[in-house]
């Protein structure tokens, strides 16, 4: 039997986005010792021609709402595309994991067959539900995570895998 789109849905998106709460609370950790101002953090990016810290959190948001596309429901509008404060981009996240948990089995279902509509580079792009899942939103999700989790360790924080993986090791065979 193989693993059903609800489950990897739920399962790597929640460890991804709750991944992204990590760094951001590794990120207010940096603030509040003084380390860096909030506001060059959160505009702080790897390289010139990436999004800020800010805007990878958000893309991560977004890309995270992958369950309410596939469920076929209207995706909320989330606020604009800008620079977030720490505060607003923890809830950012935590709104995006109450969507995704909110997401039902049964509203999933034959969702792999159905056909996802999403903008890319400016233009509507159209992609059978699976394919959707595991080659846009998943990657887009991990990209963005890891992105934000190296500029925050540029910055100073101390953070490791563990963060990242959060529970993973919670399910090893005995």
């Amino acid at each position: 039997m193989g693993i059903s789109i609800y489950n990897l849905v739920r399962t790597e998106t929640e460890q991804l986005l709750t991944a992204m709460l990590n760094v951001l609370d590794h990120a207010e950790g940096l603030v509040k010792e003084g380390k860096v101002e909030e506001d060059k953090l959160m505009g702080s990016s790897l390289s010139p021609d990436m999004f800020s810290f800010s805007m990878q959190v958000w893309r991560a948001a977004d890309h995270g709402r992958a369950a309410s596309r596939l469920a076929g429901r209207d995706v909320p509008a989330f606020t604009e595309m800008g620079e977030l404060s720490i505060r607003e981009s923890r809830d950012l996240i935590k709104e995006t994991l109450s969507l995704l948990q909110s997401v039902s089995e049964n509203e999933l279902d034959g969702a792999e067959e159905k056909t996802i509509e999403i903008i890319a580079r400016g233009e509507p792009t159209r992609f059978k539900g699976q394919d959707y899942l595991l080659r846009i939103a998943i990657p887009q999700i991990a990209f963005h995570v890891t992105t934000a989790y190296g500029i925050v360790r540029q910055a100073g924080a101390e953070l490791g895998k563990r963060h990242y993986l959060n529970s993973a090791f919670d399910y090893t065979l005995s």
